[in-house]
Protein backbone atom coordinates (compact mmCIF):
# COMPACT_ATOMS: atom_id res chain seq x y z
CA UNK A 1 0.00 0.00 0.00
CA UNK A 2 1.25 3.41 -0.94
CA UNK A 3 2.29 6.17 1.40
CA UNK A 4 -0.41 9.41 0.78
CA UNK A 5 2.25 12.25 0.50
CA UNK A 6 1.68 15.63 -0.09
CA UNK A 7 5.12 16.10 -1.85
CA UNK A 8 7.24 12.88 -2.51
CA UNK A 9 10.76 14.73 -3.62
CA UNK A 10 13.22 16.87 -1.54
CA UNK A 11 16.10 17.99 -4.08
CA UNK A 12 18.93 17.34 -1.65
CA UNK A 13 20.35 21.20 -2.14
CA UNK A 14 17.00 22.26 -0.52
CA UNK A 15 17.54 20.02 2.29
CA UNK A 16 21.48 20.75 2.92
CA UNK A 17 19.84 24.22 3.01
CA UNK A 18 17.08 23.37 5.78
CA UNK A 19 19.79 21.60 7.63
CA UNK A 20 21.62 24.73 7.94
CA UNK A 21 18.83 26.60 8.57
CA UNK A 22 18.07 24.38 12.03
CA UNK A 23 21.66 24.72 13.14
CA UNK A 24 21.43 28.70 13.12
CA UNK A 25 18.60 28.11 14.42
CA UNK A 26 19.54 25.97 17.38
CA UNK A 27 22.70 28.31 17.94
CA UNK A 28 20.16 31.63 18.48
CA UNK A 29 17.51 29.86 20.49
CA UNK A 30 17.05 31.46 23.90
CA UNK A 31 14.68 28.92 25.83
CA UNK A 32 12.87 25.50 25.20
CA UNK A 33 9.83 27.16 23.79
CA UNK A 34 11.57 28.30 20.43
CA UNK A 35 13.12 24.84 20.37
CA UNK A 36 9.70 23.10 20.56
CA UNK A 37 8.39 25.15 17.64
CA UNK A 38 11.75 25.17 15.87
CA UNK A 39 11.51 21.14 15.98
CA UNK A 40 7.54 21.50 15.14
CA UNK A 41 8.27 22.96 11.80
CA UNK A 42 10.52 20.12 10.93
CA UNK A 43 8.01 17.10 11.96
CA UNK A 44 5.44 18.97 9.90
CA UNK A 45 7.87 18.71 6.84
CA UNK A 46 8.54 14.76 7.48
CA UNK A 47 4.14 14.73 7.58
CA UNK A 48 3.95 16.83 4.36
CA UNK A 49 6.85 14.40 3.10
CA UNK A 50 5.21 11.08 4.54
CA UNK A 51 7.67 10.39 7.06
CA UNK A 52 4.73 9.50 9.43
CA UNK A 53 6.32 6.97 11.70
CA UNK A 54 9.89 9.07 12.16
CA UNK A 55 7.24 12.35 12.85
CA UNK A 56 5.48 10.47 14.56
CA UNK A 57 8.35 9.16 17.25
CA UNK A 58 9.67 12.56 17.12
CA UNK A 59 6.50 14.07 18.34
CA UNK A 60 6.69 11.61 21.32
CA UNK A 61 10.37 12.02 22.56
CA UNK A 62 9.62 16.07 22.15
CA UNK A 63 6.30 15.31 24.41
CA UNK A 64 8.31 13.14 26.32
CA UNK A 65 11.13 15.78 27.07
CA UNK A 66 8.64 18.24 28.06
CA UNK A 67 7.11 16.04 30.47
CA UNK A 68 10.43 14.98 31.86
CA UNK A 69 10.87 19.01 32.74
CA UNK A 70 7.54 19.77 33.64
CA UNK A 71 7.17 16.89 36.27
CA UNK A 72 9.54 14.13 36.67
CA UNK A 73 12.78 15.83 37.42
CA UNK A 74 10.97 18.61 40.17
CA UNK A 75 9.97 15.66 41.51
CA UNK A 76 13.31 13.94 41.76
CA UNK A 77 16.37 14.54 44.19
CA UNK A 78 18.90 17.40 43.96
CA UNK A 79 21.92 15.25 42.14
CA UNK A 80 19.52 14.04 40.08
CA UNK A 81 18.41 17.72 39.09
CA UNK A 82 22.36 18.25 38.18
CA UNK A 83 23.19 15.76 35.83
CA UNK A 84 19.46 14.68 33.83
CA UNK A 85 18.02 18.25 33.62
CA UNK A 86 21.09 19.62 31.43
CA UNK A 87 20.97 16.50 28.97
CA UNK A 88 17.13 16.95 28.32
CA UNK A 89 17.87 20.62 27.99
CA UNK A 90 20.76 19.77 25.27
CA UNK A 91 18.41 17.08 23.44
CA UNK A 92 15.56 19.55 23.11
CA UNK A 93 17.90 22.12 21.50
CA UNK A 94 19.77 19.26 19.08
CA UNK A 95 16.80 18.05 18.15
CA UNK A 96 15.12 20.18 15.41
CA UNK A 97 19.03 19.55 13.55
CA UNK A 98 18.36 16.02 14.54
CA UNK A 99 14.82 16.17 12.14
CA UNK A 100 16.29 17.98 9.63
CA UNK A 101 19.08 15.48 9.56
CA UNK A 102 16.58 12.37 9.33
CA UNK A 103 14.47 14.50 6.74
CA UNK A 104 17.01 14.98 4.41
CA UNK A 105 18.50 11.29 4.73
CA UNK A 106 15.20 9.26 4.33
CA UNK A 107 13.91 11.70 1.40
CA UNK A 108 17.37 11.79 -0.80
CA UNK A 109 19.78 8.74 -1.63
CA UNK A 110 23.62 8.89 -1.10
CA UNK A 111 24.03 9.83 -4.66
CA UNK A 112 21.92 12.44 -4.92
CA UNK A 113 23.08 13.85 -1.86
CA UNK A 114 26.57 13.52 -3.53
CA UNK A 115 25.83 14.55 -6.14
CA UNK A 116 24.42 18.15 -4.79
CA UNK A 117 27.59 18.55 -2.98
CA UNK A 118 29.64 18.40 -6.06
CA UNK A 119 27.24 20.98 -7.64
CA UNK A 120 27.24 23.69 -4.78
CA UNK A 121 31.10 23.46 -5.13
CA UNK A 122 31.94 22.71 -1.54
CA UNK A 123 35.51 21.39 -0.98
CA UNK A 124 36.68 18.57 -1.25
CA UNK A 125 37.68 17.58 1.89
CA UNK A 126 34.51 18.28 3.04
CA UNK A 127 32.59 15.69 0.60
CA UNK A 128 35.33 12.80 1.12
CA UNK A 129 34.45 13.02 5.03
CA UNK A 130 30.49 12.99 4.37
CA UNK A 131 30.92 10.33 1.27
CA UNK A 132 32.68 8.50 3.87
CA UNK A 133 30.26 8.48 6.18
CA UNK A 134 27.08 8.61 3.79
CA UNK A 135 28.39 5.53 1.52
CA UNK A 136 31.01 3.73 2.87
CA UNK A 137 30.80 2.89 6.42
CA UNK A 138 27.58 1.21 5.71
CA UNK A 139 29.34 -0.92 3.18
CA UNK A 140 32.73 -1.86 5.21
CA UNK A 141 30.25 -2.59 8.14
CA UNK A 142 28.40 -5.44 5.82
CA UNK A 143 31.97 -6.47 4.90
CA UNK A 144 33.73 -6.74 8.40
CA UNK A 145 30.55 -9.05 9.27
CA UNK A 146 31.13 -11.26 6.38
CA UNK A 147 35.36 -11.23 7.13
CA UNK A 148 34.87 -12.11 10.90
CA UNK A 149 32.28 -15.05 9.68
CA UNK A 150 35.68 -16.19 7.36
CA UNK A 151 37.82 -16.19 10.42
CA UNK A 152 35.37 -17.98 12.49
CA UNK A 153 35.09 -21.17 9.60
CA UNK A 154 39.30 -20.75 9.24
CA UNK A 155 40.06 -20.66 13.44
CA UNK A 156 41.93 -17.96 12.86
CA UNK A 157 43.72 -17.07 16.50
CA UNK A 158 42.83 -13.79 17.95
CA UNK A 159 46.47 -12.33 17.77
CA UNK A 160 46.17 -12.72 13.75
CA UNK A 161 42.52 -11.19 13.15
CA UNK A 162 42.94 -7.52 13.47
CA UNK A 163 45.22 -7.62 11.26
CA UNK A 164 42.81 -10.15 8.81
CA UNK A 165 40.52 -7.33 9.85
CA UNK A 166 42.11 -4.32 8.80
CA UNK A 167 43.64 -5.17 5.78
CA UNK A 168 40.67 -5.96 3.60
CA UNK A 169 38.85 -2.99 4.82
CA UNK A 170 41.46 -0.47 3.69
CA UNK A 171 41.88 -2.66 0.31
CA UNK A 172 38.16 -2.26 0.11
CA UNK A 173 38.33 1.47 0.53
CA UNK A 174 40.81 1.95 -1.93
CA UNK A 175 39.39 -0.26 -4.29
CA UNK A 176 36.15 2.55 -4.13
CA UNK A 177 37.95 4.99 -5.00
CA UNK A 178 37.43 6.84 -1.94
CA UNK A 179 41.34 8.36 -1.91
CA UNK A 180 41.27 9.28 -5.56
CA UNK A 181 41.64 12.68 -5.72
CA UNK A 182 40.64 13.64 -9.36
CA UNK A 183 36.99 14.94 -10.45
CA UNK A 184 34.14 13.05 -9.84
CA UNK A 185 31.15 12.64 -12.02
CA UNK A 186 27.80 11.80 -11.57
CA UNK A 187 24.72 10.23 -13.71
CA UNK A 188 22.69 12.11 -11.81
CA UNK A 189 20.69 14.85 -13.11
CA UNK A 190 19.54 17.17 -9.95
CA UNK A 191 16.68 19.43 -10.45
CA UNK A 192 15.09 22.18 -8.25
CA UNK A 193 11.47 22.09 -8.50
CA UNK A 194 8.67 24.75 -6.88
CA UNK A 195 8.00 22.96 -3.77
CA UNK A 196 11.89 22.77 -3.31
CA UNK A 197 12.16 26.87 -3.30
CA UNK A 198 8.71 26.84 -1.59
CA UNK A 199 9.64 24.73 1.41
CA UNK A 200 13.12 26.90 1.72
CA UNK A 201 11.61 30.09 1.81
CA UNK A 202 8.46 28.89 4.37
CA UNK A 203 11.07 27.49 6.43
CA UNK A 204 13.41 30.45 6.24
CA UNK A 205 10.71 32.63 7.44
CA UNK A 206 9.80 30.54 9.81
CA UNK A 207 12.66 30.02 11.62
CA UNK A 208 13.39 33.90 11.59
CA UNK A 209 10.02 34.58 13.44
CA UNK A 210 10.47 32.01 15.87
CA UNK A 211 13.99 33.07 16.78
CA UNK A 212 13.29 37.10 16.96
CA UNK A 213 10.02 36.38 18.33
CA UNK A 214 11.46 34.48 21.22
Amino acid sequence: MNKITVINHLDPRAGLWLLLMANIGMFCQKNSEQGSMLSGIFLLLMLVHGLYKAAGKGIVLLVSFHLLLMYVFPQCPAWMNMVFPVLVNYSLRMLPCVLAGLLLLRTSSMQKMIAAMYTLHLPQGFIIAMSTTLRYFPALKEEFVHINAAMKLQNISWASRLECTVVPLIVSAVARGIENPGKKTSEITLHMGISDWLIMILVTFGILIVVIAG
